[in-house]
């Protein structure tokens, strides 16, 4: 606090808080073991106050959630209404907030990006401008060869995790960000959001060691939704990052984003064999069995996929595995209406 006078009042109130609520206190234990080793960035001093805030507004009104995962809003304008609303009279913010037990609330970018994309895909640009607009001063800038990189980088341990360097990228975040900048720039031709979109994209080409998440595997390069894990390649981490790069390059024409695009494109063509049980899909190569909205996203992605290819290999897959949804007794996905839901979209 004696370091970083502006936000000596609300670690403060949050360290109070915690005593009662002590999620609240993991936020402050993971800002201050950085500030042991560097001084705070702008961007994390804007995060830890942000995180800070939503923690103590949504624990002055609740007990804690009695789940390990929720998600709310601090302003009425959210993708759903069934998104709980949390009101402060001293807080707002378009931001999601995701709970996780032990962690309190944090911002995170991949849901974010989640949020931002639904804005865009129907039409509700002003909330799409609001959320990326409050994220800015949030992005982490470095300068490399390449040109300056932005980072939206993450201040939390997922559950089931322990140990790992923090911060953290997820190619996730950074991939669909980048084309959702630029696809807002189309939209209001404002330079600072196509500038958000350069950078982020630049952010494809750190190394592993400053915060790369581009892995080269066995099967190519893997958009690593989880760096810290460079041996966990989840499939529909790399297949959204794909579609962040895909919109990049729609809106800014740059060749090196449909490179990385068609690069990808290989390599989930690879793996498609190894994420496959033969009865099911699998969540990562290799690994365990998917959830089945995981394996729902799975078909709904491979059908993305053949249609901005034109590859059969993903229409094969998706076919393959919506029989699987039958074979459990399960409602198949209706793959004409996603066909043309595909076609149709922006």
């Amino acid at each position: 606090m004696e370091e970083y006078p502006s936000l000596r009042e609300v670690i403060g109130k949050a360290f109070n808080a915690s005593l009662e609520f002590p999620d609240i206190h993991y936020p402050i234990e993971v800002f201050s073991s950085i500030a042991r080793k560097r001084r705070l960035t702008r961007a994390e001093l804007e995060i830890l106050n942000l995180t800070l805030r939503a923690d103590l507004c949504y624990f002055s009104k609740s007990e804690p959630p009695d789940t390990d995962y929720h998600v709310v809003s601090f302003s009425r304008e959210r993708p759903l209404e069934s998104i709980p609303y949390v009101e402060c009279q001293n807080f707002t913010s378009t931001l999601p907030f995701v709970y996780y037990r032990g962690r309190g609330f944090q911002y995170y970018p991949v849901t974010a990006s989640n949020w931002a994309y639904h804005y865009l895909k129907t039409g509700q640009d002003r909330k799409a401008e609001a959320l990326l607009r409050e994220m800015l001063p949030l992005m982490e800038v470095v300068n490399q060869s390449t040109g300056e990189a932005g980072i939206f980088n993450v201040y939390f341990e997922p559950p089931g995790t322990r140990g790992i360097h923090l911060p953290w990228a997820s190619s996730f975040s950074q991939g669909m960000l980048a084309g959702l900048y630029a696809w807002l720039y189309n939209e209001t031709g404002n330079e600072t959001y196509l500038r958000a979109a350069h950078r982020l994209f630049n952010s494809f080409y750190l190394s592993p060691e400053h915060g790369g998440f581009v892995e080269n595997t066995e099967y190519g390069i893997w958009f690593l939704e989880y760096p810290y894990r460079p041996d966990f390649l989840v499939l529909n981490g790399h297949i959204i990052t794909m579609k962040g790069l895909w919109l990049y390059h729609r809106f800014t024409g740059d060749e090196r984003a449909l490179e990385l695009f068609n690069a990808g494109v290989e390599s989930v063509k690879q793996t498609l064999p190894d994420c496959d049980s033969g009865e099911w899909s699998l969540y990562s190569v290799k690994g365990p069995e998917a959830r089945e909205d995981y394996h729902r996203l799975h078909i709904k992605l491979l059908v993305w996929l053949y249609v901005k290819t034109g590859d059969e290999t993903f229409l094969e897959y998706a076919e393959k595995w919506n029989d699987y949804l039958e074979e459990r007794g399960l409602k198949k996905e209706n793959l004409e209406a996603l066909l043309q839901q595909v076609r149709n979209a922006p």
